[in-house]
């Protein structure tokens, strides 16, 4: 079973945000949901290069406009909780962006729009399947 090596899961709200995350820096994070078992389903896979804190607090914007609109057309629950982890650069960033966005994204399950990109000036590809 794939493993997204992040800590959490933590509601996804400005307070636990800015109380679980002190340090502004870069980073990778899922977003998703808590089933009645407890159990965190990723239906996001995401990174910033700089600043996940921010990263992070910018989704809300996003959920709280999808939501709406998802469940008065029948879908699913909107995001409720965020797993998060510190990277050391930009780089590891995109890497482990990578490699759990190939892990959590077979069959399409994944709300990501399109596979991760490399960050700004660098030359780096893929670390699964090669992609630039």
């Amino acid at each position: 079973m794939a493993s997204l090596d992040m800590d959490g899961p933590y509601a996804l709200t400005v307070k636990e945000i800015t109380r679980k995350i002190k340090v502004a820096g870069p980073g990778n994070f899922a977003l998703g949901r808590m089933t009645r078992d407890k159990k965190f389903i990723v239906r996001f896979v995401g990174r910033d290069d700089a600043d996940i804190r921010q990263a992070l607090i910018d989704s809300l914007g996003r959920e709280s406009k999808r939501g709406l609109l998802g469940r008065f057309l029948g879908g699913e629950a909107d995001n409720d909780c965020f797993k998060f982890s510190y990277a050391q650069d930009a780089s590891a960033a995109f890497e482990k962006h990578c490699r759990t966005y190939h892990a959590f994204n077979s069959n399409n399950k994944l709300a990501n729009e399109r596979h991760p990109k490399a960050p700004k000036g660098s030359n780096l590809k893929c670390p699964v399947c090669g992609e630039s």
